[in-house]
Formats: C-alpha cells, structure tokens, sequence
C-alpha cells in the first residue's frame, strides 16, 4: 500500500484549532491539569470565549485568503483581532486577569494589526504565515498556561 503524505489544509488546520481549543475549555479536564485557573465574571468570561472563538475564526479566514493570494482578504479577517478589538473588553477585565495572561494577550493584538499592515503593504504569503505562526504560538502558549473559569 503507497503511504500517501498527510494534507493540510486551512479548512483541516482549522478545525484541528477548534477541536484543540474546546478540549482546552472543557470544564471536566480542570481538574486534571496544571494550568492557572483565571477566574471571571460572565461577562468578562464571555467576551475572553467569543474572542478566543473570533481569533479561530479570523485565523481561518485568513488562511483561506492566503491560499488564493487575496491580501485583500488577509487584512480583512486579521484587522478585527487587533486593537480595535479591546475597545468592547468588560471595564474589570484587565485588573481580573494574571499579568501573564496580559503579557500574552495585549502583544497577540498588536500582532494582528501588524500582519494586517503587512498584507495591506506587500508583503508576501510566505511573511505573512510566518506572522501568523508566531502570533498563534501566543494562542498555543496561553492555552498551556491558563484555563478561564467561572465565578
């Protein structure tokens, strides 16, 4: 039988990041694990679990931008994980959250408009990935070190 290399594709990476992602909040595995529990009201916990599920989301759009070279597109999906997404955060969400969780966060924003200006300047589809994959590194090192929780 001819072993046939694994394809990845946006849609596939994508739903491996949900998939990772659900795993990650499912309260019966709080227990088990060693990450921080950060605890929030609802209505910070919310908006930190509709972000997360919009950085997925805008990750994917921007991915499948990528696979048709639409830089257009790319600026499009990643813009609203920027900056201008904070302007909506609960007034307690900073002063609720470990200054970790804002070490890694707060720059993850910065890092979208960025890779939005550089797709709206030029850059190439092989700049923009590697943006991409490092900014997703803050997503992976967050997930490792936190878990949101209810009050």
């Amino acid at each position: 039988m001819k072993n046939t290399p694994l394809k990845l594709t946006p849609s596939s990476l994508a739903f491996g990041i949900a998939v990772a992602l659900a795993v990650f909040a499912n309260a019966a595995w709080a227990g088990k694990d060693g990450r921080e529990a950060i605890i929030l009201d609802d209505e910070s916990r919310a908006f930190v679990v509709q972000e997360m599920q919009q950085f997925v989301n805008g990750l994917r759009q921007a991915l499948i931008a990528l696979s048709q070279d639409d830089m257009k597109s790319v600026s499009a999906a990643v813009r609203p994980l920027g900056m201008q997404g904070m302007s909506s955060a609960p007034p307690n969400l900073m002063s609720s959250v470990p200054e970790g969780f804002r070490q890694i966060g707060m720059p993850i924003h910065m890092a979208f408009d960025k890779i939005a200006d550089a797709a709206e300047t030029g850059a190439t589809t092989k700049e923009i990935l590697t943006s991409l994959g490092a900014a997703m590194d803050r997503c992976v090192a967050c997930h490792a070190a936190y878990r949101i929780v209810s009050r």
